[in-house]
């Protein structure tokens, strides 16, 4: 049976990846190719187009790669023409997995979308996924049910930030700040040297390298703007590096929620570029959203600072990870940090996601 999965931005690769492992590890050998990065390349299938400069936030910005990921959709509808169907399964990335999937069922594949875009929304979902999906894996519980109200075969299992997470670290000591800069270049690009200036006179730091980012080049930048060396540079450890920090600083996305699974302490900023900016506010961004990390919009109150453009300035930014070190505003965090937790669900959204890969990929009718 063909398995086809579709990721196109690094969030979306790294659960790809342990879906491999562990349909994979339960004796299946599904042939499987993929639109994805570095993960889903190292776990072994076929990549039909590498997504890792994918991402984009801005209209500017998805202009400027256009190009490549028109490229990327032109080849997944190629393989996706050919040969026997299979199972289909977009993650994330709507503008090329909406239009994906509705192709790729129209040609007999069965469709299962991990994450379906906007899912935190919890006032609507995606009008077509119950047209265009033969079943949704969802990572929140008010998803599911406005998906099933609609008429879609939606499930939910939990967040899979949980389920990649290790287990909780003891509350013993830390130290030092965990640095998530972004996993998009352009996130580098005007978040790196507004960090490096707030850094000046902070003790020991550890980044968090995206799998999208060369760790080198991401250090020698940094060197060049914090003239700092001596601090570390992790891949593929994202929990490990927020469980060994005292405070993080996050750009905003999936990597608020795993330092919330990981119980640390945060400051949530991003920087726009000049264009990016004029066109949020033309579009009415600030008028529109209320807030733009997770686990403010989840609990719908601020519960972590969310620094944004010229907020996002290396005062405030070094103000918020001092305050953070101890006081009101960690014991909050902490505290609000178990009630997102509980949103999130059970740590079984891989597995049980794999249980039912194992059903279509062996052959069973689907449910």
């Amino acid at each position: 049976m063909r398995w086809f999965i579709s990721a196109g931005e690094a969030s979306g690769d790294a659960y790809g990846a342990a879906l491999v492992q562990e349909v994979c590890g339960r004796g299946l050998s599904p042939q499987i190719e993929a639109v994805g990065g570095r993960l889903l390349r190292q776990s072994g299938v076929a990549m039909v187009a590498d997504s890792t400069r994918w991402g984009a936030i801005s209209i500017g910005q998805s202009l400027a790669v256009g190009g490549r990921v028109g490229l990327g959709f032109v080849r997944a509808k190629r393989v996706l023409s050919t040969g026997s169907p299979g199972v289909f399964m977009p993650i994330d990335f709507g503008a090329m997995n909406i239009r994906l999937a509705r192709f790729a069922k129209a040609r007999g594949w069965k469709v299962l979308y991990f994450i379906p875009p906007g899912s935190w929304r919890k006032d609507r979902q995606g009008a077509d996924l119950p047209k265009i999906t033969d079943a949704v894996v969802t990572p929140f519980s008010w998803s599911a049910d406005i998906l099933n109200g609609m008429g879609a075969n939606a499930h939910w299992f939990g967040h899979p930030v949980r389920a990649l997470a290790p287990e909780p670290p003891p509350p013993g000591d830390r130290e030092g700040i965990a640095i998530l800069p972004g996993s998009r270049h352009h996130e580098i690009t005007h978040n790196l040297p507004i960090i490096a200036q707030a850094a000046k006179d902070w003790p020991t730091c550890e980044f968090a390298v995206a799998v999208t980012l060369d760790p080198d080049e991401l250090r020698r930048e940094w060197v060049r703007l914090s003239g700092r060396s001596n601090d570390r540079f992790t891949t593929d450890d994202v929990y490990g590096v927020l469980s060994r920090a005292r405070t993080a600083v996050v750009c905003s996305g999936t990597a608020t929620l795993q330092a919330v699974v990981a119980g640390t302490p945060m400051v949530v900023m991003y920087r726009l570029g000049r264009w990016a900016e004029v066109e949020a506010t033309l579009l009415g961004f600030k008028r529109r959203v209320k807030y733009i990390s997770l686990p403010n919009i989840f609990l719908d109150r601020t519960l972590v600072p969310e620094l944004i453009q010229h907020n996002a300035n290396p005062e405030a930014i070094r103000d918020w990870v001092a305050r953070l070190e101890s006081g009101p505003e960690r014991t909050a965090q902490i505290a609000g940090f178990a009630a997102i937790t509980e949103m999130l669900g059970p740590p079984d959204a891989i597995r049980r996601t794999g249980d039912l890969l194992a059903e279509w990929l062996g052959g069973s009718p689907v449910q």
